[in-house]
Parts: C-alpha cells; structure tokens; sequence
C-alpha cells in the first residue's frame, strides 16, 4: 500500500518506522501543493564508513594438512553426529573434497564408515563419499560452482522438449529419442544466428573482489576477458573453449561412472528424463560430436547428464543491479520503477511533463514531498518533481531495530517500494530493486533470520525447492520419493515446534498482521491436496499441487521461465521462512516490479553480492548450510509493506 495522507507516514511499522513527508510534522500543511521533510529523524551514522563496512563474510578457513574425502553423489548430507538419524546440518555435492578426520567414527547405518569433514559434521563414506581422490567421478565433476562471479554456472533455457542423455547418444538413438529430429536440425540450421544470438548480461558487469559492481565501468568493460558477444557456444555452455573434446567417462559412446542423477534408469539406458521447454539448466561443460552424432554440440549439466545444445538457448542473466551506497548522506534517493517516467516541473495548481528519466536510474532527492493534484511527488536534487508512483524510495528508518543498535548486519526489503537495503548497524552499504510477490501470491512481512543458504539449488517456475523450502512442484518419476535427498528438510520434521526465531512474525513490529498476512496463513492452514493455490502444497510432504489449465496460471506471459518446469540450480538462495527465500532470478527481468511467488527475486549479481556478505558464511568446498548452532545465527532479514 502507499503511504496515508494523515498521520505518521512511515516505511514499515513499528521498528522500522521511516518518517516521510508531511508524516514527521503533525499538523503539516497537506493541501494541493503541501510539502514536508523525506529525511529521517533517526541518529544519522557517521558519513565516512570504516574500512571494515561492506566487506563480505568469511568462513573459518580450512586446514591444509588433513587427509581429504570427495564426494561422489550428487548431494552428500552432512549430520551433526555420526548417524543419519541426526540432524542436517548441510550438504556437499559431487566433485567437491573438504578436510576429512584421520578414523572413521563409526559403521552404524554406514558399512564405510562415518567420517568427520572440516570445519564440523559427518559424511558417510561409501554411499555418497570417497576416500581415493583418484575416483572418477570426482575427476568428472572437478568442475566447481565459481563464487567470484554474478552466476556460479553457465545457463542455457530449453527451448523444445530435449531428452537428458546420460551418454554420447548415437544417430539413430537421436531419431528414436527425439520427435521430429530431422525438422528440428533442419530449423536450427537455417535459424542458429538468430536464435542463438547473445546480449550482454550479468557476466558483463566488472565487479570487484566483493562482487560490488565497479563505478565508472560500464556492462561489457572486461578488460581482456571476452563479453557474452565474443564467446563462442562452447565457452557460453559451460566449456573451456570452443572445442572442448568429449570427457574420458564419455569416450566411445559409453558412460564410465554411474548415473548420479536423482532421476534412476536401467544402467543400459540412453536418457535419463526429459527438461521441458523453458527449463533453466546449470550448465559445467560442453563438446562438440561427429557425424556417428549428427554433429550435434552437447552441454553437460551439474548432474552430469547430456542436453543437446541446438535446443538450448544460451543466457547470462540480466546485467541490471543496484549500487554501492559510499556515504550515508546519499540517502534518501530512488530508483526509476517505471519505463517512460519523466520528471515534473510545479505550476501554480500543478505539474508540466519534462525531460524523461532513464529506467532504473538513481535520482536523488532533497527529502521533501509534495502532493499536487492528489498525486504525490518528490523533489529532486536538480529542483524538478518525480512521480512517487514511478520510483521506488530509499530513505532512512526513523528508529532502528535492535540489531542496528548493536552494530549488526541486517537486510530491509520494502514490498511497496519493491527495494532493498543492506544495512551495517545504521549505516546502509547496498540498495537495489527487487521482485516481491504478487497479489495473489503475497511476501510474507515481519522480521526473521537467514535459516540457511544453498549455493544453487532446483526450484519449480512457481518457486519451491527441493531443498530448505518445500518440493519441486514437479513430482519425479524415478524411484525416490520428492524428498528423499533433500538436504536440510527432513521428510518429518523433528521438532514439531519451530524456533520462534524461524517463525514468521504474526505482524511487523508494533503493528497489527496485514490482511495479506493473515489471508496468507489462512491459506496454509486450510489447504489440502487437490484444492491448495496453484504451485503449493498441502503441507510438508504432501502430494504437490499441479496447475490446470483454466485456473490462471496459463494466461499469464512472462519472459522466459513461468509454468510448471524446473529452473535448475537457482543461485544464491537464502531461506528466511518456510517457503519465502532471498534467491538469483536468471530467467526474467522485471526488477522494480512484483512478480514472484512469494520469494524475493534479485538480479544475479545483487543475489551474489548479498549472499557473500550475509552471515553465516558457507565453508569452502560445502554447497549449503543451516545458520544456528554449528554455524552461526543468520543475518536479520526485515520485510516490511
């Protein structure tokens, strides 16, 4: 909702109240061209931030004079204690090796035995470890997700029905495989330069050594490293080069490891499932083949699986982001939310349109609003008005929240204003848009902590996860069940009362729950298999709800993913309640504006910048973890209307 035109105006309730306008001054002058203070009454922070601010949040690091274990499933889960009944504290996926204990300390549940992995838990050895660093998956995964960059992995999204192939597939293996091949090659061919053309993206921003984006530079000044539009496909799915050869466990039309995909087939099989059209794939490598495989170029998935590239699309996500915040005095400013927003010029009793503003551009503000005609405006720097409808504002809270006073770490997103802020104690770093929820489809608000953080994990276009935060709403055909690897989500929870740290507040500070929220929690506790919103559950385990056509799901166009297909290896998410997650959205856009499920859509390289300096940090060689206990309380995540 907007702001009232009575009373205090503020940014959130209670602890997160941010005096605006007229709202600071009881009895301001609120008529056709009343004006009042933006600016916070708040104890302003120093305006020069210590060297420390800013700077991302690092793991203990790991010895180097322990023996080392590799992991050779796809997850390995690591337990608090040597036993599987114990609890998930994180998980590891395969290819990675972390510092190991010297003796294994215990059999029970583990024929191999259970070893300690650095810097704490246990990992069975045998079922999804090893200890023979020469093993091959290991060589066939060495692979790793890249953490200096706005994306872990290369990215292609599905553009026709293609097989997942666990092996070189042969000519006619293809033919058999794939509905209408010749067509397709035969499109393809005639189409490649067009469909496969590029556009600078999110790996084309410089970012610095904290992955802040550079000023002064603009998208595409890499030095000598090449752009997106001077890769060739090889290096954009993933390879080393252009012409990468076939990796040795794929030589001679065989597979030598095992299938680590969580979709089983027969060991004679030449596909493992099939990606649906506008699937998203994290992409580790690629290859082209001869004429014994149609000449076809074949990327390899993080699951070690084949998809044939002339189906894939090639993308890098959006290049958009938001800004390093230098000086507290920067504040308040906003972001351009409206294509085609202009600047306003005052008249006597109202406004003439002016120059028009750069999307997504930042104008400063002098801290005054004015409301003109029923509509409310905000001064600029340069003297002119913008439209408050048009921008999304970052202003100053009025009062902090306890973790501010303590000097602590802590995030603010405004679903009104569709921003967010990191903040250091009182003293913001980082602000940037974002994409909340829909109306039907509400963020849920309060104050909460990060519960854990997955380097990239599979979510369903409706934004489950197969790890920390529901099933994918796509249930797997395979012999295991939706959550049988689910890393840090037991089939049952242990503790049937949540922390009330993980609880979702039942309203924001001081203020009574929203009618989205109570709606929100109405909807869960009354939802049962067959009549839940389209793209939930029932409750935990429960059979995933499917849309039907008919039901409003398939009327809406978004840009590529939407519809209920996986988007593989989602980077950067960061679970802050049952369902609702800070994450990277690779597949659209539309930043500044509200289109999510519920979970809180950042470009790659905002989701990246805020996930290297949220607390706890994820230990080198790990892919995710759970805050508490063994790691860390997770950073203050304050979401507010």
């Amino acid at each position: 909702m907007r702001w009232a035109a009575t009373g205090p105006l503020c940014l959130a309730r209670g602890t997160l109240c941010a005096c605006l306008a007229f709202g600071c001054q009881r009895g301001a002058d609120t008529g056709v061209e009343g004006s009042a203070a933006l600016s916070a009454s708040a104890e302003q922070a120093p305006d020069t931030a210590p060297a420390t601010f800013g700077k991302n949040s690092v793991a203990a690091p790991m010895p180097t004079d322990k023996p080392m274990l590799g992991i050779t499933s796809f997850v390995a889960i690591v337990y608090e204690e040597p036993k599987d009944t114990s609890r998930r504290i994180g998980y590891l996926r395969a290819g990675a090796k972390v510092p190991r204990g010297a003796e294994s300390a215990g059999t029970k549940g583990c024929k191999d035995g259970w070893y300690e992995v650095l810097p704490r838990g246990y990992v069975c050895v045998g079922k999804d470890a090893t200890l023979e660093l020469d093993h091959p998956i290991l060589l066939a995964a060495a692979r790793r997700p890249d953490l200096g960059a706005a994306l872990p992995y290369r990215y292609g999204f599905v553009r026709a029905v293609l097989p997942l192939y666990v092996r070189v597939p042969t000519k006619a293996e293809q033919e058999k495989s794939e509905f209408k091949l010749k067509d397709h090659l035969a499109w393809y061919e005639a189409s490649k330069k067009e469909v496969d053309r590029m556009k600078l993206g999110a790996f084309d921003v410089p970012l610095d050594d904290r992955g802040v984006p550079l000023r002064g530079k603009q998208v595409g000044d890499l030095g000598q490293r090449k752009t997106s539009l001077e890769l060739g496909l090889g290096e954009l799915f993933g390879g080393a080069s252009e012409n990468d050869p076939i990796p040795f466990w794929l030589q001679d039309g065989k597979r030598l490891i095992p299938n680590i995909a969580d979709f089983e087939v027969p060991e004679l099989s030449v596909f493992a499932d099939r990606a649906r059209r506008f699937s998203g794939l994290g992409l580790v490598g690629s290859f082209p083949t001869g004429e014994e495989s149609l000449n076809r170029r074949f990327a390899i998935t993080t699951d070690l699986r084949l998809a044939p590239t002339t189906k894939l699309k090639p993308d890098s996500g959006s290049p958009w982001h938001g800004i390093e915040i230098q000086e507290a005095s920067e504040l308040p400013f906003a972001f351009v939310r409206e294509q085609g927003a202009v600047r306003f010029t005052p008249t006597s009793d109202s406004v003439s349109r002016g120059q028009e503003l750069p999307h997504r551009g930042v104008v400063k503000l002098t801290g005054k609003l004015k409301r003109i005609a029923s509509e409310k405006y905000y001064a600029t720097h340069d003297g002119d008005l913008v439209r408050a409808n048009d921008v999304g504002l970052v202003v100053a809270p009025r009062t902090f929240p306890k973790a501010a006073e303590a000097g602590e770490k802590w995030i603010e997103i405004n679903t009104t204003e569709q921003t967010l802020v990191m903040w250091e104690g009182k003293r913001p770093i980082y602000a940037t848009l974002v994409s909340t929820g829909r109306e039907e489809y509400p963020t849920i608000t309060g104050e909460f902590r990060i519960k854990n953080k997955h380097i990239t994990a599979t979510m369903d276009s409706n934004e489950s996860s197969d790890v920390g935060g529901g099933s994918p709403i796509r249930s797997r055909t395979a012999s295991r069940a939706p959550n049988d690897d689910a890393p840090l989500a037991d089939k049952k929870p242990r503790d049937a009362k949540a922390k009330e740290s993980e609880k979702p507040s039942k309203s924001a500070p001081g203020k009574a729950a929203s009618k989205k929220d109570e709606a929100a929690k109405k909807d869960r506790k009354a939802a049962k298999p067959g009549s839940a919103k389209p793209g939930t559950t029932a409750k935990p385990g429960a059979a995933p709800v499917v849309p039907k056509k008919g039901d409003g799901e398939y009327g809406i166009t978004k840009r590529r993913g939407e519809g209920t297909y996986q988007l593989r290896d989602v980077p950067y998410i960061q679970y802050f309640a049952a369902g609702y997650a800070l994450h990277a959205a690779y597949w659209h856009d539309v930043f500044g504006k509200s289109r999510s499920h519920g979970c809180i859509n950042l470009s790659p390289i905002d989701a990246h910048r805020v996930f290297m300096w949220t607390e706890p940090a994820v230990p080198d060689g790990w892919h995710a973890i759970h805050s508490g206990e063994q790691f860390g309380e997770g950073t203050l995540v304050i979401v507010h209307e």
